[in-house]
């Protein structure tokens, strides 16, 4: 049986829909989860499915992604599925993991992908172009972001009058039908790669390669002893203690259940707030260029602290960037009403 391990940052919803798909599955079965964000809602989802949940801070992905990809390997995985996480894997982890390490992005690649492209921005980008299409695409990971091979698209049409919202909760039934689907793909590339390995290696018996290896055909046995225990690697040393990132049912706030971990008090993640990055851009624009800028700024911090588990941040975020909308608004009423016919009348 092949063994999955999930990346995930946010809400979770994703990989608890692919955990659930294989479940009862005799082929693959999700066994860990790794977050680098403490308190974020996958979290709660895996406690509930018994899956353990393991807390990787950011500088350990940044600065020690092999100690990661050992972790990982110790713990026989097979394939990584990233499942909402937000930071670029390090280049090391997809090197350990080509052809095993899949993503799932919000868009028909290579179409609003890069960097910046995420969540939010890929559909508030989608409805700004006009586009009358959108859709959903799983790809292998590599070295450069979205960049990898495509393993499976879906489109999903975008209508006049569709919102960055409701496009999303368009993008999600999507996201939930086609990424277990395309799992299963990759499973069944593994599946036949393995199956292709051990034909060739039955082809002549472990004796067999090991004399041939030691050059002990056409020797006496007590030659092919002799030449056998010089060809013996001396003793390794002691390997040190392997790496194991937090275990979140070792975190505070976590209580023992059986029969796996379960945490006291853990939820879903709210809804990202509106970040109003189209309408800040408009400001800019068409109202006062200052204020716009600055409602800009709240906009873009909107995703970036819900993504990292400030929910109340990006709450605050997004009233501010609505707040400094208005104010732009208003001052780009106060110049098309009275200063710009002022200036007409002096200027006459």
């Amino acid at each position: 049986m092949k063994k999955i391990a999930i990346l995930a940052s946010g809400a979770g919803t994703n990989a608890e829909n692919i955990a659930r798909h294989f479940a009862g599955s005799d082929r693959a079965r999700v066994t860990l989860v790794l977050t680098n964000v403490r308190d974020a809602g996958v979290v709660g989802r895996m406690a509930q499915l018994g899956i353990d949940t393991y807390y990787v801070p950011n500088a350990q992905w940044r600065d020690q992604p092999g100690q990661i990809a050992d972790f990982l390997e110790s713990q026989g995985i097979d394939l990584v599925v990233l499942a909402g996480f937000m930071r670029k894997v390090a280049d090391v982890l997809v090197e350990r993991f080509r052809g095993r390490m899949l993503n799932i992005h919000p868009s028909l690649l290579p179409a609003y992908g890069g960097k910046g492209m995420y969540g939010h921005h890929v559909h508030e980008a989608v409805i700004a172009a006009h586009e009358t299409q959108s859709g959903v695409t799983v790809h292998q990971v590599s070295e450069e972001m979205d960049g990898g091979a495509i393993v499976a698209r879906q489109s999903v049409e975008v209508t006049p009058g569709d919102t960055p919202e409701t496009l999303e909760a368009k993008i999600h039934p999507v996201e939930y039908e086609l990424y277990p689907r395309a799992i299963e793909q990759v499973l069944d590339q593994l599946d036949g790669a393995d199956t292709s390995d051990q034909s060739e290696s039955s082809t002549s018996s472990c004796a067999e390669q090991w004399a041939s290896a030691l050059g002990m055909k056409g020797y006496s046995d007590a030659e092919a002893e002799r030449r056998q225990a010089a060809a013996t690697p001396p003793p390794m040393p002691p390997t040190p203690p392997a790496y194991v990132p937090a275990r979140m049912a070792d975190a505070p706030g976590c209580v023992p259940a059986s029969p796996g971990p379960q945490f006291s008090t853990p939820e879903a993640a709210p809804r990202m707030p509106s970040t109003y990055l189209l309408w800040s851009v408009l400001c800019i624009v068409f109202c006062c260029t200052v204020f716009g800028i600055v409602a800009t700024v709240f906009s873009c911090q909107v995703s970036s602290k819900y993504y990292n588990g400030d929910y109340e941040g990006a709450e605050r975020a997004s009233r501010r960037a609505q707040a400094w909308i208005i104010v732009s608004f208003a001052a780009g009423v106060l110049q098309a009403t009275i200063f710009t016919p002022l200036y007409m009348l002096m200027t006459m």
